[in-house]
């Protein structure tokens, strides 16, 4: 891949993730004007999982890009895996806070149902993430964690697209069902599209080599 093409992307991916970064540390004040009135009285009644969920997320959001430079790898890896333990540290903070928030979602079963599977899917990915590199399987450790942060960036995607519904005039309560699918699932997809075509293309080098 062009390597100006990689890091266009990459910067586009930082910048997104710092602004929803900032948007959901408003969540932080505790101040009940920050949430949605349709979720308002779940988030005062539910502070904990809200900040799990929230605190996680942010943390595994900021610290995701930074995993995937290779300078940083390469040069400083010892900040690599320190970062890399606080990335995982906010997706299991994040990922337990979002499958005991999932339950309570608006939109009923279909949004909870697809707000869980994200949770899960997270969770598992991350898992998997650090069960590779524990085992000395570096390519499948960041294969895994392509797969993990792709479920990460579900959470700047979700605003956008809602931001999308809402100036197309599609109604919040069926736009918000909609986007606990859609703002994961075309990740996951595209994540693991990617680690293919990466595998089928280090494979020859590695079979040459």
């Amino acid at each position: 891949m062009n390597t100006t093409i990689r890091w266009t992307g990459w910067g586009m991916m930082s910048f997104l993730a710092l602004l929803m970064a900032l948007l959901a540390s408003r969540y932080l004040t505790l101040d009940p004007a920050t949430y949605f009135p349709q979720q308002r009285a779940v988030y005062m009644a539910h502070t904990a999982g809200l900040l799990a969920h929230i605190v996680g997320g942010i943390t595994a959001l900021l610290l995701g890009p930074l995993q995937f430079v290779p300078a940083v790898r390469n040069r400083w890896p010892r900040l690599h895996r320190t970062t890399g333990r606080i990335y995982l540290t906010g997706v299991a903070l994040g990922g337990l806070g979002g499958l005991y928030m999932a339950r309570l979602a608006y939109g009923g079963l279909p949004a909870r149902a697809g707000f869980a599977l994200l949770a899960v899917a997270w969770l598992t990915a991350s898992a998997m993430a650090y069960v590779r590199i524990r085992q000395g399987d570096p390519r499948r450790h960041r294969e895994w964690m392509i797969r993990s942060y792709a479920l990460s960036f579900a959470a700047p995607v979700l605003r956008l697209e809602q931001v999308a519904f809402a100036a197309s005039g599609v109604e919040f309560a069926t736009a918000y069902v909609v986007v606990a699918w859609l703002a994961w699932l075309p990740n996951l997809l595209v994540a693991e599209a990617y680690v293919r075509w990466t595998r089928g293309r280090t494979a020859p080098r590695a079979a040459a080599t």
